[in-house]
């Protein structure tokens, strides 16, 4: 067993009323602490959840690789290119406009 400590003369009911009121905060703060973790991981596994959802309904656009007789959405473009990927010319050179560029700035 182990010995016991003499009381201090100010050990009386205010310090007793002080330790223990510190103690009921540090219990306070442990259990905010736990709930705060454990609200973090329901929110990382929520979030996780929803984008696991939103992927399977909202699929991406596959580009297949072999040609066919109709251009895909995904492979059509406005101006045409060659089978071989390369660039081809402008049928015009480009031209500058007289008018200055409407510029809009802040506000509705």
């Amino acid at each position: 067993m182990s010995p016991r400590l003499p009381r201090s003369p100010g050990s009386g009911p205010a310090e007793i009323a002080a330790r223990r009121a510190v103690m009921a905060r540090d219990a306070g703060l442990a259990r905010i602490s736990a709930v705060t973790r454990w609200i973090t991981a329901g929110v990382v596994a929520l979030s996780g959840a929803l984008a696991v959802l939103a992927a399977q309904a909202f699929h991406g656009h596959t580009v297949s690789n072999t040609s066919s007789t109709t251009p895909s959405p995904v492979t059509q473009s406005a101006a045409p290119t060659s089978s071989q990927g390369d660039l081809q010319q402008a049928s015009q050179a480009p031209v500058q406009t007289p008018a200055a560029p409407v510029v809009v700035s802040g506000g509705s």
